[in-house]
């Protein structure tokens, strides 16, 4: 086909030009409207050269050349992918467009290798694989199946909702822990404030004056005396426990166990559990949806599951079901709430497993909002109580001595 050279405006105003390849002016005319342009000049050309557009870029995107790659860009990337494909370029000429519209350089060179093994003939989701820390198995899967059932912009469509929101789920609940682990921080400061540097002053003057102290306040000259004449092995026991914990992180079996104690704390097991059902559900209808088979999605959508817990309860589901059982019984345990089989075993019987699950994502998604707006608010009152307990404790103790030693 031949390469036509087009100038072009966007709505606000900005100028583009670049080359795009077309089967006629016609067409060319018509994919450049379609992407919102409005075509100023527009002729046929011999060299292919900047397919893409050409606009200059704010410093703002220049600033961040050297940033890592997110989420927001692989999401970007994928909506960006979908478009074009959709007004008819080409694959590789929409991998062109966003190599050279990515403000990331190590984005653009993950493309720029994308790109050449798509030249040399490898498929697209096998040029995807090789880059497995920017592109998940979940999503070279579902490449690979758009791929054969010919829906490759309606995947990546899926791709880029699906990390939307995973991303914006994250931002919510470090916006919701942020406030309480921040108080927590300045809790702990302060009590090692009064601890280590302000009691043990007020405990030096108070022994000096004599006589009978409030209960009150002797446990604290006591808990401060313990708390310095033991705070080597304070010390140790920490550096052991937190070198005990990074150890049983490292291995399988002690990274299960943990993420299984964190399913049994209240409100953050909660949190944990609707996450990890909302990923589940989302995921595993859209590999069903996308073709592929029920044992191969839960592998797939196992491996997706941010806990180990559940991720190893589904791919034990996985083995129950290449062995006979439906799906809503091999998924039916204690760790997973009794309405996720029923509704599946609902699926099952109506023949609608994909839009099952997809509503198991959405109801079980809309809940981990509904406990993350919750925490939110109760987090803060029951910060405001631990902080001003504890220094109105000290307070009232020492007043309370103060007191005493002025009418002795």
């Amino acid at each position: 086909m031949p390469f036509f050279e087009y100038k072009a405006l966007f709505p606000d105003g900005r100028q583009d030009h670049g080359t795009l390849e077309a089967e006629s002016l016609q067409q060319a005319s018509a994919t450049l409207r379609q992407q919102g342009l409005m075509v100023v000049g527009l002729k046929e050309t011999s060299t292919p050269e900047g397919i893409g557009s050409s606009t200059k870029r704010r410093w703002i995107y220049k600033a961040a050349w050297l940033m890592p790659i997110m989420s927001r860009d692989r999401a970007t990337f994928f909506r960006q992918m979908s478009m074009m494909i959709q007004t008819g370029l080409t694959l590789l000429q929409a991998l062109q467009i966003c190599r050279k519209e990515s403000n990331k350089k190590a984005f653009r060179e993950v493309i720029q290798q994308i790109i050449d093994d798509v030249e040399n003939g490898a498929s697209f989701s096998s040029a995807m694989s090789r880059h497995k820390r920017i592109f998940s198995s979940v999503i070279v899967q579902m490449i690979e199946s758009s791929e054969a059932s010919g829906e490759l912009e309606l995947a990546m469509n899926r791709i880029a909702e699906g990390i939307e929101r995973r991303s914006e789920q994250i931002v919510k609940l470090m916006s919701a822990l942020f406030y309480p682990v921040f108080v927590m921080l300045v809790a702990t400061l302060v009590t090692l404030f009064l601890v280590y540097g302000v009691i043990p002053k007020f405990a030096t003057f108070i022994e000096r004056q004599g006589g009978q102290l409030p209960a009150s306040t002797q446990f604290l000259m006591d808990f401060s005396k313990a708390a310095i004449a033991y705070l080597p092995y304070i010390l140790v026991g920490i550096a052991l426990a937190m070198g005990g914990l990074y150890l049983a992180w490292r291995s399988p079996v002690g990274r299960y166990r943990i993420h299984r104690i964190l399913l049994d704390i209240p409100v953050i097991g909660g949190i944990l559990t609707f996450s990890a059902i909302s990923q589940f559900g989302f995921t595993l209808s859209v590999l069903i949806e996308s073709g592929l088979t029920l044992v191969d999605s839960l592998r797939v959508a196992g491996k997706a599951v941010g806990n180990e817990a559940i991720k190893t309860h589904v791919l034990n589901a996985r083995e129950k079901i290449i062995n006979g059982e439906n799906l809503s019984t091999a998924i039916d345990d204690i760790i997973m709430p009794p309405t996720v089989s029923q509704v599946i075993a609902i699926g099952e019987q109506t023949g609608n497993l994909g839009e099952v699950l997809d509503e198991i994502g959405t109801y079980y998604d809309s809940r981990l909002q509904a406990r993350i707006r919750w925490l939110s608010a109760i987090t803060e009152p029951v910060m405001i109580i631990v902080v001003g307990g504890i220094v109105g404790f000290v307070y009232f103790s020492f007043f309370m001595a103060a007191l005493g030693m002025s009418t002795a």
